[in-house]
């Protein structure tokens, strides 16, 4: 179960991928954004996402997984009160997959993007599918409709913006998984484009991530472990 933590996390850089820039101006924005939902919480959605915080600690040091689990589980009524959208959607969606219960975060996730149509939400939906072995036909779908997503945000930059690579990056990763191979040469691209030693390396992991099957299944089976 434990193992499910590593996809949680490594999924992320492939939805947002702003949280695997180490830019100071990523950081500054990443800061101020943690600051407001900070302030915008109550006491006691403070006071939960404290003992919540406290729980993934034991969740990762725990021998008895089960104690753990079920603690979690009944900390869900609470952590759904929690009066931040953004702060109650990611602790809801990584309880969910802590505790091993991928449809309900796969349901949950089809909520939220009724009303949200966020792309790097979209892309990890898909990635569940495959974790939960829905047709390829259907899954192909979901990253095309993932990789439309990335358009529209790609349709909408300026080149020269920070955002505009990792957006791209969405876009091009989406259109892969979605049966178009031809899109590796694009992310090949931005590897090759990139002028940071620090850039270029993150985006050399995410290409081994995205393109080498063996990695990619890896990520797939350590989702699929907790079903």
């Amino acid at each position: 179960m434990k193992k499910i933590l590593i996809p949680v996390l490594v999924s992320f850089t492939t939805l947002g991928l702003a949280t695997a820039c180490n830019s100071s101006t990523n950081n500054a924005v990443e800061n101020s954004k943690n600051t407001d939902i900070t302030a915008e919480l109550n006491i006691e959605s403070k006071k939960v996402i404290e003992e919540y915080n406290s729980l993934i600690l034991e969740f990762q040091n725990s021998d008895d997984e089960k104690k753990t689990t079920q603690k979690l589980k009944s900390l869900i009524p609470r952590l759904e009160q929690i009066n931040s959208d953004k702060e109650r959607n990611r602790i809801l969606i990584n309880t969910y997959l802590r505790i091993g219960e991928i449809d309900r975060a796969y349901e949950f996730i089809e909520e939220i993007l009724s009303k949200d149509k966020r792309p790097n939400l979209k892309n990890f939906q898909c990635m569940l599918m495959e974790s939960l072995n829905k047709s390829p036909s259907l899954i192909q779908d979901c990253y095309l409709a993932a990789a439309s997503l990335y358009k529209n945000k790609l349709d909408k930059l300026d080149p020269s913006e920070a955002m505009y690579t990792k957006i791209l990056w969405g876009y091009n990763v989406n259109m892969l998984h979605a049966g178009n191979r031809e899109y590796i040469n694009q992310l090949k691209k931005i590897v090759n484009d990139q002028k940071s030693e620090q850039d270029k390396m993150m985006y050399e992991s995410l290409f081994e991530l995205e393109t080498n099957i063996e990695q990619r299944q890896q990520l797939l089976t350590t989702i699929a472990s907790s079903i």
